[in-house]
């Protein structure tokens, strides 16, 4: 028997589907979403240590309520609480680690850091076309098949980051955000300025902040998902309660409260929005 090319779910009247098997560069992850109820999204976009990118097939996407986008929107790294609905929609979300995003965006990584932007603003007509090829067919396997030949076309015709950027990045997520820069710097053969100074050309952030958000993005799934703000802390390496609501309150605008109330059928497939509640 042939193995599955897609898996498909059904999460809160979303259709989700997948590649059976993930693309074969690192750092890529790619998801296909249909609105089946015509529910409607209202969301925000949370920190998270990745860029996403959202093209649209059909239906409508604004940033903020007001700013309609034609192709889709770009998370970048870092982004703090940016509102985002749409109507109808039918979409993929392609989620790039920073290492990726930088051969794949040409350097534009930097750029985007803490920011949602519309697609067309960044690929322009090249946004179009992309969208225009997944829309032209209703097939989700072709859909990815044109996606992993547009990310390949880009990451190997441009540079990639410096190895010991990506060192550096590789050690914060595999720790959770708890190396010591000037530890990395050192592992790394770079002096500490130069690590800094380098790591944020290339991927938007510092690595002190880099190493906020890598430890920021689980404990927030945690906190949505009831675990007592207490034992998030302990679980992801804060001092204690008060660093993390610190943190969560400068990177994501929430105390732990806040974002417990505004959890309202928060979809863990997504990852990187909490949904709003109606009204």
């Amino acid at each position: 028997m042939r193995p599955p090319v897609l898996h498909t779910a059904d999460v809160g009247g979303w259709e989700h589907v997948r590649p059976a098997d993930r693309p074969a560069y690192e750092g890529v992850e790619v998801v296909g979403y249909r609105d089946r109820l015509g529910q409607g999204l209202e969301m925000r976009v949370l920190p998270q240590p990745r860029l996403t990118l959202v093209l649209v097939l059909d239906g409508e996407l604004r940033i903020n309520r007001t700013h309609p986008v034609a192709t889709g929107i770009v998370s970048g790294v870092g982004v703090s609480s940016v509102p985002v609905s749409g109507q109808g929609l039918v979409c993929v979300d392609i989620h790039l680690s920073p290492l990726t995003a930088h051969s794949v965006l040409a350097g534009a990584v930097a750029e985007l850091a803490g920011t949602v932007v519309g697609f067309e603003d960044l690929w322009g007509a090249e946004a179009g076309r992309l969208r225009a090829a997944l829309a032209g067919t209703d097939r989700w396997d072709e859909r990815f098949g044109l996606i992993r030949a547009a990310l390949a076309d880009k990451i190997h015709a441009n540079r990639p980051v410096d190895p010991e950027v990506a060192y550096a990045w590789r050690e914060l997520e595999a720790s959770g955000g708890q190396r010591r820069i000037g530890e990395l710097a050192t592992e790394a053969g770079w002096s500490r300025k130069r690590l800094w100074s380098r790591f944020t050309a290339q991927t938007g952030v510092t690595p002190k902040r880099a190493a906020m958000i890598v430890r920021l993005a689980p404990a927030i799934d945690a906190i949505v998902a009831g675990t007592a703000v207490v034992d998030v802390a302990v679980r992801f390496g804060y001092a204690d309660q008060s660093h993390l609501t610190r943190d969560l309150r400068e990177l994501a605008g929430y105390t732990p409260a806040a974002l417990y109330r505004n959890r309202h059928e928060v979809s863990q497939e997504r990852g990187t929005f909490v949904q709003e509640p109606a009204g």
